[in-house]
């Protein structure tokens, strides 16, 4: 006999709501596994149906997924997919800082109608993306010099406002002067702590503003520079009249901001660590990398560890939608009631949670194995790093790019007549082991403890280690 739905697991009051919100700001995966481990000790034989939890934030009720069938649903199933909106979703955080009309607000029917202009507006990208990120790489490694130790992260995320301005705003093909970069780049800093504060109110007066008041003033001051670029043609899309003005313009506050940037970051460092400092069988990732004779063969696997990097350690957690209509959920149990998410609940996408569902990616689920995607890569279930479905990130390909084209760099073996002949950049610990949490987040060390990713991490608005991960870099570039 069918069970009736039931609302999701947990029912946190008002004041609990506003414990909640803080936790959440605090450590988000600390936050959804202390949920997680309180259902699992309430109900012990429903520990591994991952249904999805009741919490409340901002006197908001939110259910969060974690299964990947549940996630793949949402964004997937064209029937639920329609139930669910992002603009309503993220109106509040988004809206006042990024104008509408844009990708990441807009739902069905007029999103589809837009992403297709975009689409090809990115397949037309005037920049020569490998050759651009290329250049930005040498010029970053080479400004440092070799035997340096420097802060894995911020060097990531330094060399992702380079790549993103050499590519959105042209920054070295077009006299985009340093100043002029850190002028934006500060002024993206302002917006996302405005977007992000947890004081959500704009307050202006002579002796002082809140976070929100300065990033709304910054975004005016940004959409005044970039429509500036835009109308000198100094930006890689094709402009035709005053409309797509605004729109190029309005979207390069998205695909420049600090949330890009450190997105980025995120996943470079990721990618990096693994490369340089996992061990497979005593050998590094570098080493094994490098030894592959065939290029096609070697790009393949770099291409899967990339993609195993994607599955473990999103940049993004995961996502907001909002219940525009009563959407029923089946559990992987028969035994187990389906979960009902009310219209006008929120639903939180937990894509780290959903990347590491023993359902979709088996007994080595929590575990990076970079050769995972090899094998018949079209059978292996993608990570969600970029989401999925219609409204997967637009710029999921380029992001690859790029990705691909820093790794590709870096492991290039040094032209002759450099003294050595042996890598150009290679980066080496600085002898200390990596924290818990970080080894957990990459994968390298499993069943890591939910105090363990809140003292190691941080996770809003990207996931980034809260204490600076040293590195050793040693290159053969001229500085």
């Amino acid at each position: 006999m069918s069970q009736s739905p039931r609302l999701p697991y947990g029912s946190p009051t008002t004041l609990s709501g506003i414990s909640e919100n803080f936790a959440l700001h605090s450590s988000l995966e600390s936050f959804i596994t202390a949920r997680t481990l309180a259902f699992q000790k309430a109900h012990p034989h429903l520990a591994d149906a991952r249904s999805p939890i009741r919490a409340k934030v901002l006197n908001r009720d939110i259910a969060i997924l974690s299964s990947y069938d549940h996630v793949q649903k949402i964004l997937c199933n064209e029937t639920i997919a329609s139930f669910v909106s992002s603009g309503q979703a993220y109106n509040e955080l988004m809206a006042p800082f990024f104008p509408p009309p844009n990708l990441l607000l807009l739902d069905p029917p007029d999103h589809q109608r837009r992403k297709e202009v975009w689409l090809e507006r990115m397949r037309s990208l005037n920049v020569d993306v490998r050759t651009a990120v290329r250049r930005c790489v040498c010029d970053h490694f080479g400004s440092i010099p070799p035997g340096s130790v420097v802060d894995l992260y911020e060097s990531m995320k330094s060399l992702s406002w380079r790549i993103l301005l050499s590519i959105f705003l042209q920054n070295e093909m077009n006299g985009y002067s340093g100043d002029d970069a850190s002028k934006v780049e500060a002024l993206h800093e302002d917006l996302l702590r405005g977007q992000f504060s947890l004081f959500p109110i704009s307050i202006s007066t002579p002796f002082w503003r809140s976070p929100r008041s300065t990033g709304l003033q910054a975004r005016q001051q940004l959409q005044s520079i970039l429509r500036s670029k835009v109308s000198r043609g100094k930006c890689p899309f094709a402009v035709s009249n005053p409309e797509e003005e605004q729109d190029i313009a309005d979207h390069l506050l998205l695909f420049t901001s600090s949330l890009a940037a450190k997105s980025i970051a995120s996943l470079l460092m990721a990618v990096l660590l693994d490369i340089f400092l996992f061990n497979e069988a005593g050998t590094s990732l570098s080493a094994k990398i490098r030894n592959i004779a065939d290029a096609k063969q070697r790009d393949i696997y770099i291409q899967s560890m990339i993609s195993e990097v994607e599955r473990l350690s999103p940049p993004v957690v995961g996502i907001m939608r909002r219940a525009t209509k009563d959407i029923v959920l089946n559990s992987r149990e028969e035994t187990i009631p389906p979960t009902l998410v009310p219209k006008g609940w929120d639903i939180w996408l937990y894509f780290l949670g959903a990347g590491r569902d023993p359902a979709a990616f088996g007994e080595t689920a929590e575990n990076f194995v970079p050769s995972r995607y090899l094998d018949a890569p079209a059978l292996q279930q993608e990570g969600l790093a970029f989401g999925a479905g219609a409204k997967t990130c637009l710029g999921k390909d380029l992001i690859r790019r790029v990705v691909m084209a820093v790794v590709e760099t870096c492991l290039e073996q040094a032209p002759i007549p450099e003294p050595t002949g042996g890598p150009m950049i290679e980066l080496q610990s600085d002898g200390n082991e990596l924290a818990a949490g970080l080894q957990g987040w990459l994968g390298w060390k499993p069943k890591v403890k939910p105090e363990d990713w809140a003292r190691h991490m941080k996770q809003l608005p990207t996931q980034r280690p809260r204490r600076p991960i040293m590195v050793k870099v040693l290159h053969q570039l001229a500085t």
